[in-house]
């Protein structure tokens, strides 16, 4: 024996086909079936005028809706989206806003809405808890630049290509994107270089403890040397701790979002045309969150510090002192004796300041790089000491 159906469609059927025979109570059959005589009643009558569809359930959607969006605006909301597909509501609604006028602006949570209806969000995972940190960011432009480079990428011939950022701490206006064959530290001299022609000299940058930013024997490395020469301090975040250089690495997240995950190029050159273009999207386009949804470009100005190449023979110092040029091998000759400085400074010209007795004092630029005592040379036929 089958069992008995009992969808809400039948249970209407058989309270109006028992309702309609002579001497039912309706009011009995009402509570039989656990409903008030309104609802029993509005049945009977649909059933009574629009039998069979009048059991089914009507649509509830009002008739009207006077604070339904424009679909014109929807449709400009989805036309930002397919633009900018990796941006969410906050970002399309501060682009739409210089479009729509002011009365018209959808809220953020509608904007919200319209890209769910339309299948364009995406779940994110919950939020790892993390001990709280404090945000800092220097007063003005130029105050700090932060430089990093990325793990690598792997063209389909198999070569590796390197990104490399530089962002100012204040504005987070992208100062410079490239994409190197090399992570050398020429290669990132360079880039630094560039940045500061087009943009002038700021008074800091940091950097994380990477082999391009130090040697491997001693802390002073060609990249600190040319800042040295251009009279802009080096600071080297604490290792193992990203937070310090967080700025930059936030940044390295949305380009692996926005363009790493999006392209593949098959060389360097139209990689590198890939990052100007996003570049300038990225500072003249995009809002920032901590710039109150305003552009990088809006709160950049470049620095009043003019960008002039260093001279690597160039004498800074006192007038007694001695100059020495610095070899290959980070290397001086002085007494007849070779002293190490740092292979950073190899080309260089460095500072000897004698103190006397013998003692010497090494600088780089009012910067102290070693302390020596030079031991007498031997008169001929003198024997050395036992």
């Amino acid at each position: 024996m089958p069992w008995k159906v009992c969808d809400p469609l039948s249970q209407r059927y058989e309270f109006c086909h028992l309702a309609l025979e002579p001497g039912a109570n309706i009011s009995d059959l009402c509570q039989l079936f656990d409903i008030s005589r309104k609802t029993g009643y509005k049945w009977l009558k649909r059933f009574a005028q629009e039998w069979p569809a009048g059991l089914s359930d009507r649509s509830r959607r009002p008739h009207t809706s006077p604070t339904q969006t424009d679909p014109a605006i929807e449709d400009k909301v989805l036309e930002l989206r397919r633009q900018y597909p990796c941006w969410g509501p906050r970002k399309l609604r501060c682009l739409l806003a210089k479009e729509v006028a002011g009365d018209q602006l959808p809220a953020l949570v509608t904007v919200a809405r319209i890209l769910k209806r339309h299948g364009l969000t995406v779940a994110r995972p919950d939020p790892v808890p993390v001990t709280a940190w404090q945000r800092f960011a220097w007063p003005d432009p130029n105050d700090l630049w932060q430089m990093d480079l990325q793990a690598p990428l792997r063209l389909p011939d198999g070569r590796k290509i390197y990104p490399v950022g530089l962002l100012d701490d204040h504005s987070r206006y992208l100062l410079g994107l490239w994409m190197l064959p090399d992570s050398s530290e020429d290669r990132l001299q360079s880039c630094w270089a560039e940045a500061a022609g087009d943009h002038g000299l700021p008074r800091r940058t940091l950097t994380d403890h990477g082999p391009q930013f130090r040697s491997g024997d001693e802390d002073t490395s060609a990249f600190r040397v040319y800042l040295w020469a251009c009279e802009v301090s080096h600071i080297q975040g604490r290792i193992a701790h990203p937070q310090t250089q967080g700025k930059i690495e936030r940044f390295f997240r949305t380009l692996n979002l926005e363009v790493f995950s999006r392209h593949a190029y098959r060389d360097l050159l139209s990689w590198q045309q890939c990052l100007d273009d996003w570049r300038r999207q990225y500072n003249q386009v995009r809002p920032h969150q901590e710039l109150g949804d305003e552009v990088p470009a809006r709160h950049y100005q470049p620095s009043s510090r003019p960008f002039v190449e260093p001279d690597r023979h160039g004498r800074w110092g006192w007038p007694e002192s001695l100059y020495r040029r610095v070899d290959v091998r980070g290397r001086i000759s002085l007494g007849g004796q070779c002293l190490s400085v740092g292979r950073g400074l190899a080309g260089w010209t460095v500072e000897a300041r004698p103190l006397g007795q013998g003692c010497w004092h090494f600088y780089f630029k009012d910067h102290f790089l070693r302390e020596y005592v030079l031991s007498r040379p031997r008169e001929p036929g003198e024997r050395a000491p036992q």
